[in-house]
């Protein structure tokens, strides 16, 4: 009778436990990237260095890792050294400021769990990255892991010299042979559908095709967050933010698992040529 009782109070506290997490009774956990990893180096450039990441073994519910964008127009430029405070997002587009304020408290929050990061982002119209030429649920999944631990960093190159493209690489600085991948902007977005970004080239590029009022719309460049307030003659500059989450699949509702997310920098985008 008392293991019986045991039992089942060891049965409710686990229960308890798991819902104080977010995460259902029997879904996996899976490891956030911590914001601690990642290193943002003006409005150009961050790193995000995962080789303390678990490397997921056969048993691990892990699948990839998926980057969460959006765009913002802006008629300003301010100091890069500023960029990294929501003061700053505030003035550059103050629905920058507003997302950041949304998704900021789940950065690091042991509270929140479990939380269906697809739904906290598609509600705030945020976009899957994409590359050119590869698939980036395949880049970014378990294939990552084959590198040597040494070579699991991801730096983010937004070189804002006018006609560079955006890219990614990955691998450490000392390798001369690590792999550089083009970004590109989503032109789908799972259960929302599809869009036709301009410019065609999908390139994180700063381009009045790009921040034109009459483009911000969800069948065009769904993934741009227009700013009040500017005349045409102001609307210069564009911005990318970006979020970083780790995801698995439950093995008994074979839906997705999500980590919480990670900030990897908000961008300004580069000039067209």
């Amino acid at each position: 009778m008392h293991k019986k009782l045991f039992g089942i109070v060891c049965s409710i506290l686990a229960i308890s436990l798991l819902g104080a997490c977010g995460l259902l009774v029997g879904e996996p956990f899976i490891d956030p990237v911590p914001q601690a990893v990642i290193t943002q180096s003006f409005s150009e450039r961050s790193i995000v260095d995962l080789r303390s990441y678990p490397t997921p073994d056969d048993g691990s519910a892990f699948t990839n890792f998926v980057i969460f964008y959006r765009i913002y127009v802006s008629s300003v430029n301010p100091s890069p050294t500023t960029i990294g405070d929501n003061h700053t997002f505030s003035v550059i587009n103050p629905t920058l400021n507003s997302d950041f304020l949304n998704i900021h408290p789940r950065i690091d929050n042991e509270e929140l769990i479990g939380e269906n990061m697809h739904n906290v982002f598609s509600g705030r119209q945020f976009r899957y990255l994409a590359l050119e030429n590869y698939d980036i649920t395949q880049v970014l999944g378990r294939e990552f892991f084959a590198r040597s631990v040494g070579e699991r960093i991801i730096e983010f190159d937004f070189d804002f010299t006018t006609g560079r493209i955006p890219v990614m690489r990955i691998g450490s600085s000392t390798n001369p042979n690590r792999q550089v991948y083009n970004l590109l902007r989503a032109n789908s977005h799972q259960g929302i559908g599809a869009f036709a970004p301009q410019p065609e080239h999908r390139r994180f590029i700063n381009s009045p095709e790009l921040r034109s009022s009459e483009n911000i719309n969800l069948r065009i460049n769904a993934d741009v967050a227009d700013r009040s307030g500017i005349v045409a003659a102001e609307r210069r500059y564009t911005y990318a933010a970006m979020f970083i989450v780790a995801v698995g699949m439950s093995s008994g509702t074979f839906s997705n698992v999500y980590s919480t997310p990670a900030m990897i920098h908000v961008f300004r985008l580069p000039d067209e040529s």
